[in-house]
């Protein structure tokens, strides 16, 4: 199968696009509440209302968008394998001291000057992360002992962070 496949979980859900030239397909969020509040130095699921199905031999890894990462909200994690048929979910940290919310642009209109000065915004309605395939090589797995892995010829061995001087 050389295609992805795309659901909606959910019926107001965006369908991922994404041009030619360009690496990753575009995730939008996908909530029913007003807006989603993330608090600063914290992680939350935001739901993109999407699945798919696509060949085993990729891997679809969520990642920042230039846009969000600007705004201080990182993609942390987010592995989807080509057999994961659920809804995505896509786990963003706001890296920023005031609270960051996703957030619906007839909801927004209607806040105060001073809510919307306490608060960052992000647009509901603006992607939140972006969706890279990647091929995955197809390896065979053995167990070795520990010793004989020490064996096979390696520059850096068993140096930790730091080891390389760099």
């Amino acid at each position: 199968m050389n295609k992805i496949y795309w659901a909606k979980v959910k019926e107001q859900a965006i369908i991922p696009t994404k041009r030619e030239e360009d690496a990753g397909y575009d995730l939008y969020p996908c909530f029913e509440e007003d807006y989603i509040e993330i608090a600063p130095l914290t992680t939350k699921l935001v739901p993109l209302g999407v699945a798919s199905a696509f060949d085993a031999n990729y891997v679809l890894i969520l990642k920042e968008r230039g846009s969000s990462g600007t705004k201080g909200l990182a993609q942390r994690s987010g592995v989807i394998d080509s057999g994961y048929r659920g809804e995505y979910m896509a786990p963003v940290t706001n890296v920023n001291n005031k609270p960051i919310r996703i957030a619906k642009k007839e909801v927004v209109d209607t806040w105060s000057d001073y809510e919307k000065e306490q608060i960052l915004i992000y647009p509901y309605e603006k992607a939140i992360c972006q969706g890279v395939l990647l091929v995955m090589p197809s390896l065979e797995s053995e167990e070795i002992s520990y010793e004989a892995l020490q064996q096979i010829e390696s520059q850096r061995g068993s140096g930790r962070l730091g080891s390389s001087g760099k």
